[in-house]
């Protein structure tokens, strides 16, 4: 029989996959509603870019809630918000003339829910499991999303064609309902200590944290490389559905089975991480798979056939997974315990800060009238360069 703990952490990922699942049918039926309607490259990647400007503005504001409120009424009131915030995008993308103002706001609005709620999510998990279980259970939290990195585009771009954007968007409203009221049946942890939040109090939160991030020359180097990172893979990311669905002519469909099988890459990078981090100076490693994943992107340059754009997204997605976990691992040994939280938020909003410009950037190329070849060039050449000045950076000598 399972222990109360389990029956709480079962809850938990119950409700992280109904919301990973929403977020699927969102994330492709945006696009696909506002290339739609208005055949503009440069509004779906604009749009698509400003979803990851709150993580900038309130990463740091949702580690302070976490660590002095109950996290269960956050991720209650952040789902019953998202769900609020979702009606609100969808009757904007509902009237036959779109305004962009509102348009720019209800995404904002929508996208400021998850880095407010994302650090009481992940500090949750001590407080209904038992010590023991830890790695099981995280474990477990990443395999549902690796998964649903595969599953997720080809579900939601069968709920897209089948029923529409503007109906799949209902289905992500629904997601948060359910998932606020899954939440809502966890177990009431002990009243935390609380502290009154003031500005003062945020100030000198923020500026130790990035006094320590930025003179640590390792952990700045990582984070610069992760900016520069960010921006090149999302020239191409943020544009992709264009250049699937508008530039190659390929139904959505064969656009979500491409996407799927690049997922498999972040899939295996998983078991394959734990074999080679712990084998190689972790610098080299952070230096070769950004190389490896800038290369890869050059081979999109090759050929269009949407299968195999799909098994260069599987390199794409490995090289840039391993980077991922290799970055995390190091981070977690040279930033001492009292201080990582406030690290990881600094370091996460430096390499955030160049989505929105990399998203912008491609679409206004693409809107220009310049070639989706010539962007993916020099988002690769980019990403390329990323992992070779890493390679003569501090962090090269970091094992």
């Amino acid at each position: 029989m399972l222990s109360f703990q389990k029956k709480g952490f079962h809850l938990l990922w119950l409700s992280f996959l109904v919301s990973a699942l929403g977020d699927w049918m969102y994330r492709l039926a945006l696009p696909i509603i506002v290339l739609s309607k208005t055949g503009s490259a440069y509004h779906a990647a604009t749009a698509f870019g400003i979803s990851f400007i709150p993580w900038v503005v309130f990463s740091l504001i949702g580690g302070t809630l976490a660590d002095n409120f109950s996290k269960r009424k956050i991720l209650v009131v952040g789902n019953i918000c998202a769900s609020i915030f979702s009606i609100f995008l969808l009757f904007i993308l509902s009237v036959k003339n779109i305004n962009f103002t509102l348009l720019y706001l209800a995404v904002f609005l929508l996208a400021s829910v998850d880095p407010l709620i994302h650090p009481s999510f992940q500090s949750i998990i001590p407080e209904i499991i038992k010590r023991d279980d830890y790695v099981k259970a995280n474990a477990l939290i990443q395999t549902i999303d690796n998964t649903l990195t595969i599953l997720g585009p080809l579900a939601g771009g069968s709920v897209v064609m089948l029923m529409g954007g503007i109906n799949a968007l209902c289905f992500d409203v629904f997601s948060f309902i359910l998932s606020a009221g899954i939440l809502y049946a966890l177990p009431k942890s002990r009243k935390p200590r609380t502290r009154k939040i003031t500005l003062t109090f945020l100030k000198n939160d923020i500026l130790e944290g990035a006094k320590y991030s930025f003179h640590q020359k390792v952990i700045f180097s990582g984070s610069l490389m992760f900016f520069i990172t960010n921006f090149a893979l999302n020239m191409f990311e943020a544009n992709y559905i264009f250049y699937m669905t508008k530039a190659l002519g390929y139904p959505l469909i064969d656009a979500t089975i491409a996407l799927s099988i690049g997922g498999i890459g972040a899939l295996i990078a998983g078991p394959v991480s734990s074999l080679i981090v712990e084998r190689f100076r972790a610098g080299m490693l952070l230096s070769i798979s950004t190389v490896l994943a800038g290369l890869s992107t050059l081979l999109l340059l090759i050929n269009t056939n949407y299968l195999y754009i799909g098994v260069i997204l599987v390199l794409v997605s490995f090289f840039g997974t391993i980077n991922v976990i290799t970055y995390f691992t190091l981070r977690q040994r040279t930033v001492p315990s009292e201080q990582l939280g406030r690290v990881v938020a600094v370091t996460r909003m430096v390499s955030y800060a160049s989505i929105p410009i990399g998203s912008w950037f491609g679409g206004l190329l693409l809107n220009q009238g310049i070639s989706m070849a010539w962007v993916i060039l020099i988002a690769g050449v980019v990403r390329t360069g990323a992992g070779i000045g890493a390679g003569m950076s501090p962090l090269a000598h970091e094992r």
